[in-house]
């Protein structure tokens, strides 16, 4: 594992294979091990940068409040460590507010973007009362009872049903990494007020896929048909018994249009910077 120093802030960083260069930005509380299932299904002639966002994995802790746009420089801190100058960009839930930011702001490092379980939009709702409660309670009552208290809202019922197995996969693998919840209510204050709509369009011509969970209960599939629509030739991909954790409900069908967004929109040699 390496790290990149963004203004003070050591973020941690890794990658695997050799190719074509893909930036992965986790959403709430993750850290860059959570992409474990989608890694594993990437062949080696992908580049894959995983980071950890600040106040999870082996980044630093939060010092207090921080924008969308630390978060945004800390992917561009990584990006420039890791020698990489223009890549394609995948960013889930809140990662995927991350991902559209980063290529409004900083289009020239981004060869396309994949934006998965995502709104255009911030906080709209009710705050995310289940992830928060878990996080606090984890001291009190254990990881693995916190991630139970936690699954109903992330996993698809099938999921919950017919494979339980998965679950405690993601458990064994992520479990553990279950936030404080002073980083999740710092991450929200961060992405807050992000509201992209009125500037997606400045995407044009940018190979753009939205990846959604038919029925994911934290980011309706309603803001993913919002997204497509403001997008302009976003290609909009409905993952049918999938909630919000599509590599755990749809590992192979989400893998899949992964590779196939790679597919369609190759990068040109200059990916790598000198």
């Amino acid at each position: 594992m390496a790290a990149a120093v963004c203004d003070g802030t050591s973020i941690c960083w890794q990658e695997q294979g050799d190719g074509e260069p893909l930036v992965l930005i986790m959403g709430l509380g993750g850290s860059g091990r959570a992409w474990w299932r989608l890694l594993r299904n990437l062949p080696p002639t992908v580049r894959v940068v995983t980071l950890d966002n600040r106040g999870t994995g082996g980044s630093d802790p939060i010092r207090g409040r921080f924008t969308s746009e630390e978060l945004v420089a800390d992917v561009l801190c990584v990006m420039d460590a890791a020698g990489v100058e223009r890549a394609h960009v995948m960013g889930v839930s809140l990662g995927g507010m991350v991902a559209q930011r980063l290529a409004l702001e900083h289009r020239d490092r981004v060869a396309s973007l994949v934006l998965g379980s995502t709104t255009a939009v911030g906080l709209r709702g009710a705050p995310p009362w289940r992830l928060l409660g878990a996080g606090a309670l984890r001291p009190l009552v254990g990881p693995e009872r916190a991630w139970e208290l936690l699954a109903p809202a992330l996993y698809a019922a099938e999921t919950l049903r017919d494979r339980p197995e998965l679950v405690e996969e993601d458990l064994r693998t992520r479990g553990g990494e279950l936030q404080d919840p002073r980083t999740v209510a710092a991450q929200l204050l961060a992405v807050a007020g992000h509201n992209a709509l009125g500037r997606l369009g400045e995407l044009a011509g940018l190979g753009v896929t939205i990846l959604h969970g038919a029925q994911d209960a934290v980011v309706p599939p309603v803001r993913a048909r919002e997204l497509a629509a403001a997008i302009p030739g976003a290609r909009l991909v409905l993952l049918e018994r999938c909630g919000h954790m599509m590599t755990t409900d749809a590992e192979a069908a989400s893998a899949a249009a992964v590779l196939e967004h790679l597919d369609r929109h190759p990068t040109a040699p200059s990916s790598r910077a000198a």
